[in-house]
């Protein structure tokens, strides 16, 4: 293996990585905390929730939490400022986990295109 095969292996690695602990961390907020933001946003919780449910709405809260002009966006100003610190850093550690993992996957696809690894 040369040094670009091996920089890409590593690049893919990571983001792989990324998605296995967002994925472990979106099941421990599924199961301990969503349903309490649910009921605070909303005013009920959601019965049955899928995973696909909370891709979808865990970083919509991670993006209130993250940044005021977010929440002010998604309607979540009002609602959201009681969470401490230690409710918010799972949603916060979600987000930055997808991204990280989409840039690694997306700086190791063109990479490998580039230098023409097979």
């Amino acid at each position: 293996m040369t040094a670009a095969e091996i920089f890409v292996f590593v690049l893919y690695l990571i983001s792989i990585l990324c998605g296995l602990v967002m994925i472990v961390l979106l099941f421990y907020v599924g199961k301990t905390r969503i349903k309490e933001l649910d009921k605070a946003v909303y005013g009920y919780e959601f019965p049955h929730d899928s995973i696909f449910a909370l891709m979808i709405r865990v970083p919509s809260y991670a993006g209130g939490f993250m940044w005021k002009w977010s929440a002010k966006r998604t309607g979540l100003t009002g609602k959201i400022e009681h969470f401490d610190w230690r409710f918010r850093w799972p949603f916060v550690a979600i987000l930055i986990l997808i991204i990280v993992m989409f840039v690694f996957a997306i700086i190791g696809t063109i990479t490998k295109n580039y230098l023409g690894i097979e």
